[in-house]
Parts: C-alpha cells; structure tokens; sequence
C-alpha cells in the first residue's frame, strides 16, 4: 500500500524546476528531496508516537491520517505561491 507521495513527486519536480532559473536548478532539486526526507522522517516518528500514545490502535490511526491529510493540502496550497509560465533567465 502506497501513500501517494511517489506519485505526486515527478509533477512536484517539474514545476520547482519550472518556476526556476536554470542555473539554480541543481540547487531546486537538492532543497525539494532534503524537505522530502525530513518531511518523510517526522512523518514516521509522529505517526508512531500517535499510535503508541493513543488509547486505542484506531483512535491512533485516525489522528496520524487527520495530520496525513493536512500535511498534504498544505504542500498542495504552497504550490500555488510557485511561479506559472516557465522561469526566467537570470541572462537578458
């Protein structure tokens, strides 16, 4: 069973990369898998304290997927502050 981020990460890249001069793209690409690692990490560590500090595994479950979904309708939200219609060069 997947949770959906594999799938929603190559269309992520593409518009980082897009809304980017193409000399910082290496640096993009860098910063984007760095939060996605981290993000990933305290995702676990938080959905595991939520399931063994609950009083039930279902109560535990229901409020690591409450923060699953917030999580991802904030990462949505932002991608609307990225840039639309390809970057600009830094060169004229």
């Amino acid at each position: 069973m997947s949770g959906g981020g594999e799938q929603a990460m190559p269309a992520l890249t593409a518009m980082l990369l897009d809304a980017v001069p193409a000399d910082r793209a290496g640096t993009a690409s860098a910063v984007l898998n760095t939060a996605r690692q981290v993000g990933g990490a305290i995702a676990v560590a938080v959905s595991g304290a939520l399931l063994a500090g609950a009083d039930t595994f279902l109560s535990g479950m229901r409020w690591s997927m409450l923060l699953a979904a917030a999580g991802l309708v904030l990462t949505a939200g932002s991608t609307l502050t990225l840039p639309r219609g390809g970057h600009r060069d830094t060169e004229t």
